[in-house]
């Protein structure tokens, strides 16, 4: 069975209802109107084995998927993910990935217990000032709270069935503690308790936007629960989004806000954008404009350019990306070179057998994991725990009081100390993922491994998708129709561009080209790549891997930047080669590199009024 009749089967009866409430249609007697025909006489039923409607007038028929597509604005794979979200069970291919953190499962969070009073004169007259009356803050439940010492506002986070979940905290007047929240709480979006998943949702930076918007009479509204810079409520909300039809994001006229905008959209469905050209935010607006032109902003937003369509003259300019929007490898010669890789950007690592690709990929996904940069990797040549292994050693830097030496059937090993291990997982938590090989379902189907990709970037927000190598994932899908490598780089690239992420290919030469010995520059061209010439053609940047071999060599490893967009010109890199911290370095990147993660061995007490996110 494939994943589109899995999730529908799963579903089941419950698409009949489905399907007539989006509809508006009305049963009579086991029959409603065909909407594909001018029907005075109900001539559609349900058809229970096919699960679909279907009229023997006119003969046409809808089912779950083309309700969605045709209704709902989806695409087909959307569809599936949409079906099998309210079908209450994934199909295999959603657990085709897994988190290699030191928790496998959900962080364990804890329900808020506080007491709150009514909000004082103080902080009503303060909320007066930003002409949020006291009717909008009972209606939010906002109430008081005594918080290190001081009065501040409760803004209680009450889930859809009413249960509080999350409570943050914002002091009363100008200058006072901006944020907090009770610790091990999970964050969700504020006002869940009262929105309407039919009605399109607005999503604001701040609980006083929130509120002014609610005021200025669009109440289907919520607030991000941490400012802009955190997004975790969307895997924490992951299941109960994926019933919003339409989402407006409110952002703030600045940097941060608009970022967050951009950031929401990229991970969310069905998306648009608003900020105002003149005021910084929603509160600013209702202050200065009156609550008339705030509603008539958030309706003009509901009614915007349909799905597919893009008006220029509304698109925010950006001559250059921003600092976030791009990824370092840490190779500083050659992140100058090309200026980072770039969202919505694909590159093709490739090299001999042996001659320092998984090096090479390796110390960049460490580099990464320090810039806090999630990360996903599929490997077809090394097991999970290799993987692991490799780039703990790494991120060890050879520091031999981290180690233990391990007696083996054959040699002696070294393998980190447990509270090593521990205090590395903690480091890089929520930031490195593996595509779980052993779900065969998902093994065995491209269209599962884009899906599971794509669950990846828009769930857990990774930013860096490497594939090593090109040619296992063809092979693990070789009756794939997508099975041949031309149409393989495109769907990468479709899938980069979509979902504003950088793809890097691992691939191998073919060969024709010799080894190097005592060489001052590498031998390989972008034409020597194994394979299809598309490959080339397709990647924006392009990287030679090799060894220098022979006893008079001056380097150990030389890089070659064969392809780049942003300046088209070739670059050579020489390395040398530390066994002990497994890294490549020169006068430019060094050998030892402090990560951070050590920090983690220390066994502090914790703030428990010191909130975590």
């Amino acid at each position: 069975m494939n994943r589109a009749q899995e999730a529908k089967e799963a579903f089941g009866q419950r698409a009949k209802s489905y399907i007539l409430q989006g509809l508006g249609l009305e049963e009579k007697s086991g029959k409603v109107k065909c909407p594909y025909h001018e029907d005075k006489k109900p001539s559609m039923t349900w058809y229970q084995e096919g699960l679909m409607w279907r009229c023997h007038a006119c003969k046409e028929q809808v089912d779950i998927y083309r309700y969605l597509m045709e209704h709902e604005s989806m695409t087909f794979p959307e569809a599936v993910d949409k079906v099998a979200d309210m079908a209450g069970s994934h199909p295999s291919w959603v657990r085709g990935l897994k988190c290699l953190t030191i928790r496998s499962a959900k962080r364990e969070y804890v329900l808020p217990k506080i007491q709150t009073t009514e909000l004082s004169q103080k902080a009503i007259d303060y909320m007066a000032k930003r002409r949020i009356t006291k009717d909008t803050l009972d209606a939010w439940r906002v109430e008081s709270h005594v918080w290190k010492g001081q009065e501040v506002y409760a803004f209680q986070y009450f889930d859809e069935s009413e249960r509080l979940i999350y409570v943050s905290y914002r002091g009363v007047g100008k200058g006072a503690i901006k944020g907090g929240c009770e610790p091990d709480t999970k964050p969700i979006l504020w006002g869940m308790w009262h929105v309407d998943k039919n009605q399109p949702l607005v999503i604001t930076e701040g609980q006083p936007d929130a509120m002014c918007v609610y005021q200025a009479g669009y109440k289907n509204v919520v607030s991000v629960p941490n400012g802009s810079n955190n997004l975790k409520w969307i895997d924490n909300c992951w299941e109960w989004l994926q019933g919003v039809k339409q989402f407006i994001v409110f952002g703030d006229n600045d940097s941060p806000g608009r970022e967050m905008a951009e950031n929401i959209k990229r991970r969310l469905k069905n998306v648009t954008i608003l900020i105002s050209d003149k005021r910084k935010d929603a509160n600013e607006v209702l202050y200065f404009d009156g609550p008339e032109v705030l509603k008539r902003m958030v309706d003009d937003a509901v009614n915007a350019m349909p799905a597919g369509l893009l008006d220029v003259s509304q698109m925010p300019y950006r001559s250059a990306p921003i600092n976030s929007d791009t990824i370092e490898t840490g190779f500083i010669e050659y992140d100058e070179h090309v200026e980072d890789w770039k969202q919505q950007e694909i590159t093709v690592v490739f090299g001999r057998n042996g001659e320092g690709k998984t090096t090479f990929m390796s110390q960049v996904i460490t580099h990464c994991l320090e810039r806090g940069t999630p990360t996903f990797l599929y490997s077809g040549e090394m097991s999970d725990h290799k993987i692991q292994a490799w780039l703990y050693k790494q991120l060890i830097g050879g520091n031999t009081s981290y180690l233990n030496l391990v007696k083996g059937k054959y040699k002696d090993k070294v393998e980190p100390k447990p509270e090593v291990v521990k205090a590395i997982k903690e480091w890089h938590h929520d930031t490195l993922y593996l595509f779980d090989r052993s779900e065969k379902k998902v093994l065995g189907q491209l269209d599962s491994f884009f899906s599971v990709m794509e669950l990846a970037a828009k769930r857990f927000g990774c930013k860096l998708f490497v594939i090593d190598n090109l040619m296992s994932i063809l092979e693990e899908n070789a009756d794939s129709l997508y099975s041949d490598q031309a149409n393989f780089i495109q769907r990468c690239k479709d899938f980069a561009v979509k979902n504003w992420v950088h793809v890097v290919l691992l691939a191998h030469p073919n060969k024709l080209k010799t080894e190097l010995q005592n060489a001052k520059n590498g031998n390989l061209e972008k034409t020597d790549i194994s394979g299809s010439n598309n490959i080339p053609n397709k990647a924006d940047n392009i990287i030679a891997i090799e060894r220098n071999w022979g006893d008079d060599r001056e380097y150990d490893e030389i890089i070659t930047s064969l392809k780049d967009r942003e300046s088209g010109q070739r670059k050579v890199m020489r390395f040398y080669f530390s066994p002990e911290t497994l890294r490549f370095y020169n006068d430019r990147t060094a050998e030892r590199k402090d990560f951070g993660w050590e920090k983690y061995l220390m066994q502090e007490t914790p703030d428990p009024n010191q909130c975590p996110f």
